[in-house]
């Protein structure tokens, strides 16, 4: 019950959700408007028309936090949370099987998310391996399809870091758990039809990473690894890019997100630093699990 009233607030809410998707207040009104609108002549951007690849992570997405690493005084509010996140996930989902007519392919989503995950990891290891001067050119060329533009630029310059005349090795152990869509956002194009999809995923891996160096032993390190991964998709070709990451979000954020995206530059910010996949949590969110 509570589900279905928090769904039917959502089309007459568009000032709620416009900093969600991080577009200007008239893209939200076409996302989430019941109403038949007069058609007018705009500059706004189509969707549409924008290569996956150049589409980063276009809000600072609700992660809900597990409950046994946040204080009991706030697991009530947590659960009306992840309700709040439940039915917009909902919504979405009516509202692309509504205006696409395709079935939902969940299974075949997460394959491929996880898919270009191990690729992606694979093809960082196998960069750093090689000479630096081609480290760059290999990235751009083995990521294309794979990664969004952000992604392999910051993998570029993580791969320029890394010492010469050593190599590092990446394996994938085991999934530790299924994968699961936890963020499910449909994008409207101009004409507020669903064009694209982006959605977070939590993928939970045990990984062995081996890094050797001349003349001294090979370093091994194996680890549990749990990732929020978004992912851009066009469900009508099966298009799809790695665009970056996310973490879990702390106890005292609400769903709405927190960052202002009418400031461009803001939103730009936030997407770079998104799509730095092996970047570490900040020290806020670090802290907040600490209270």
């Amino acid at each position: 019950m509570i589900t279905s009233r928090v769904i039917r607030t959502l089309p007459g809410n568009a000032r709620l959700f416009a900093p969600v998707l991080g577009f200007h207040s008239s893209f939200i009104n076409r996302a989430y408007s019941t109403k038949v609108e007069k058609k007018k002549k705009t500059q706004q951007a189509d969707i549409s028309q924008i290569p996956i690849k150049s589409i980063g992570i276009i809000a600072d997405f609700y992660v809900p936090p597990k409950y046994l690493k946040s204080p009991v005084t706030s697991w009530h509010k947590l659960l009306f949370r992840r309700m709040g996140l439940f039915a917009i996930n909902t919504y979405s989902i009516v509202k692309f099987k509504r205006e696409t007519g395709l079935k939902l392919h969940f299974n075949q989503w997460k394959d491929t998310a996880v898919e270009q995950l191990v690729k992606t990891n694979k093809i960082f290891a196998a960069s750093c391996s090689i000479s630096n001067a081609k480290r760059e050119k290999y990235l751009k060329s083995q990521l294309e399809g794979v990664t969004g533009a952000e992604v392999t630029k910051s993998l570029i310059r993580r791969a320029s870091t890394f010492p010469p005349n050593s190599k590092l090795d990446w394996e994938l152990l085991k999934i530790e758990s299924n994968p699961k869509i936890i963020s499910f956002n449909a994008l409207p194009d101009a004409d507020n039809i669903t064009a694209l999809v982006q959605f977070v995923i939590q993928v939970k891996t045990k990984q062995k990473f081996t890094i050797t160096t001349i003349n001294s032993k090979p370093q091994v390190t194996e680890s549990s690894v749990e990732n929020y991964l978004a992912y851009t998709l066009n469900p009508f070709t099966n298009e799809m890019a790695l665009v970056g990451s996310l973490f879990e979000s702390d106890h005292l954020r609400g769903v709405q997100p927190e960052i202002n995206f009418t400031n461009s530059q803001v939103m730009a910010s936030f997407q770079v630093s998104c799509a730095d996949i092996f970047r570490a949590a900040p020290k806020k969110q670090i802290e907040a699990k600490k209270n």
